[in-house]
């Protein structure tokens, strides 16, 4: 078996484990067209979709119009209605680094009622070191907990590796001083990642090219 290129992998979910992006978008219009406007286009949502997520609704709905705290309890409503779980090639991944010996972590902006019935289905609980998820239904920053958590675990940042599908992923792998590679699949598309300076993949499978090598990444002197 090879080795992990790493020592640790930090995983976001939605968008990379999950793939919910036809969830969300799903959802996210029911709660549109509920409050009486027009539906939105996937490259529509691509365009609108960042952090804090209270960023994307603002380009849809005025905090007059529609406050935050409405918005997150129906979309945490609706949202498990189109949302399947994760997918096979990504439980596959996790367990593969797992038997390795790699440490694994979630790094979420997701509530957490939304993640652990989902990695017991996937067979994958057991394969985190750690999950850290939002305290509330804001989806907000995951930088300052990922940093904590880095620092917690005592492995350096050069040790380790973000995957994720937004450019916060990308915030988040620098604060930590991490590598990073993204996900084009995900919740903000291959236009928006394209040129932020990072290994970007159309496919899941093309990760573990990042995460596995014959040329094991070594201390730097």
């Amino acid at each position: 078996m090879k080795k992990p290129k790493y020592d640790a992998v930090i995983w976001d979910y939605n968008g990379t484990l999950a793939d919910d992006v036809e969830a969300s978008l799903l959802a996210s219009n029911d709660i549109i067209t509920r409050h009486g406007k027009e539906p939105i286009t996937l490259d529509t949502y691509y365009e609108y979709v960042d952090y804090p997520i209270s960023r994307f609704w603002e380009r849809i709905f005025s905090p007059d119009e529609l406050p935050m705290s409405v918005i997150g309890e129906e979309y945490y409503a609706i949202y498990p209605e189109y949302f399947g779980g994760i997918t096979k090639k990504a439980a596959d991944l996790v367990k593969k680094l797992r038997n390795a010996g790699a440490v694994q972590m979630i790094l979420t902006s997701a509530h957490p009622r939304l993640i652990g019935e989902k990695l017991a289905e996937a067979g994958i609980a057991d394969c985190f070191d750690a999950v850290s998820s939002s305290g509330d239904l804001l989806a907000g920053s995951k930088i300052e907990r990922g940093v904590e958590w880095l620092k917690r675990s005592g492995i350096r940042g050069e040790r380790a590796i973000t995957v994720g599908d937004t450019l916060h992923d990308l915030d988040a792998a620098r604060a930590m001083g991490t590598d990073c590679v993204l996900c084009a699949f995900g919740h903000q598309g291959e236009k928006r990642l394209r040129g932020a300076g990072v290994p970007v993949v159309k496919r899941f499978s093309e990760i573990e090219d990042y995460l596995f090598s014959d040329d094991v990444k070594t201390d730097k002197k």
